[in-house]
């Protein structure tokens, strides 16, 4: 869900500032008639098998103790699901191409908006992003860090932190997007607002598994909240058996895998920061958006109100032993980065506002 939001509302974003002149337009070569490639039907037959082989497996296996995050980086598989999504995706690409062959060949060349390359930018988002999610969450611990094996640490199905994804995603975003002529200040403005967007709808994913993003305990009196949204206990959470001896307890009557509950209640942040990062989006998009803002300043915009967001989320949330030290100070790698965030928000938005405006690109 969050990427799939992301990419809505960045190709939005993109197509927008196509139209304004501020990205050059893009030549989509669109192909009729002929036979379809052989190398189509290699790569649509290998990606389905996998997707049968791996995921189906992941989807629908139901043993007892089964924890399919477990299993994420293994070989283990399903041969047949593998074999009849391979099998499918072959039909029907031998489908699409008697349908294609029946039509005479022509090639065309079509403008299109610079969303035609959010395919490619999404692909080396999640690659450069989710590497850089686990190298956050391996050194936001770093006296448990053990170099030897700190390779093999990042092939581990557990752990990842959002501000490592959105550090080295951007990161391969810009280099990819510098590439293709487009400005970085114009390509960061564009994806503040699916940034904003997926980190809520994200950490929606945080609060139903119940992941160890919760808050502090809470033996607060309830001020009429709902206790899932007040003090919550995350009963049936991912963590199970395997964090019994840290605060965990037993649901009585339940037998399996994931029948535990934290011992005390706890804020439930996750679900805290959903609703403030959807609510922040929702400014972004209907009300700061269309805004007369000089490049970049948008994305400022942007950093600060992430910063600040997660900096009083921070406050309230567990931290565990990912705590840094320094000069008799104790504070969290994303108290660290939120700081940074809204420092770099502040001086990029007096930055961009003196800095001369940028050139609208013409038509490539």
């Amino acid at each position: 869900m969050s990427i799939g939001a992301a990419f809505w509302a960045m190709s939005s974003e993109l197509d927008r500032k196509t139209g304004l002149g501020q990205f050059a337009k893009v030549k989509v070569k669109q192909i009729t008639g002929g036979a379809v490639a052989k190398s189509e039907y290699v790569l649509n037959a290998v990606m389905a098998f996998l997707f049968g082989y791996k995921i189906l497996y992941l989807m629908i296996e139901t043993g007892d103790g089964f924890s399919p995050q477990d299993h994420v980086f293994s070989t283990e598989g399903s041969w047949l699901f593998g074999v009849l999504a391979m099998a499918f995706s072959v039909w029907r690409t031998w489908a699409a191409d008697q349908k294609q062959r029946a039509q005479l060949p022509s090639e065309t060349l079509v403008e299109s908006g610079a969303s035609a390359h959010m395919s490619n930018i999404t692909t080396i988002a999640l690659l450069s992003g989710f590497l850089g999610a686990k190298v956050f969450h391996l050194l936001e611990t770093p006296s448990e860090i053990h170099w030897e094996t700190f390779l093999m640490d990042l092939l581990t199905s557990g752990g990842w932190t959002f501000y490592g994804g959105l550090i080295c995603g951007a990161a391969g975003v810009i280099w990819y997007t510098a590439k293709k002529g487009m400005h970085w200040r114009h390509v960061f403005d564009a994806g503040g607002p699916a940034m904003m967007l997926s980190y809520g709808l994200g950490r929606f994913g945080c609060h139903f598994s119940g992941d160890g993003d919760w808050g502090i305990a809470n033996l607060k009196s309830n001020p009429g909240l709902p206790d899932w949204a007040w003090a919550y206990k995350y009963p049936h959470n991912v963590l199970g058996k395997d964090y019994a001896s840290t605060g965990m307890e037993m649901i009585p009557g339940c037998s399996g895998e994931y029948c535990y509950q934290l011992a005390v209640p706890v804020y439930p942040t996750p679900l805290y920061e959903a609703l403030m990062a959807l609510g922040l989006f929702a400014i972004l998009w209907f009300v700061l958006r269309k805004r007369n803002f000089a490049p970049f300043q948008f994305f400022s915009v942007y950093m600060m109100m992430a910063g600040l967001e997660r900096m009083l989320i921070e406050s309230i949330r567990e931290h565990g032993v990912s705590l840094y030290r320094m000069m008799g100070m104790e504070f969290s790698q994303a108290q660290m980065i939120s700081l940074a965030l809204m420092l770099f928000g502040a001086v990029g938005f007096v930055w961009a506002g003196k800095s001369p405006i940028i050139e609208k690109q013409k038509v490539d």
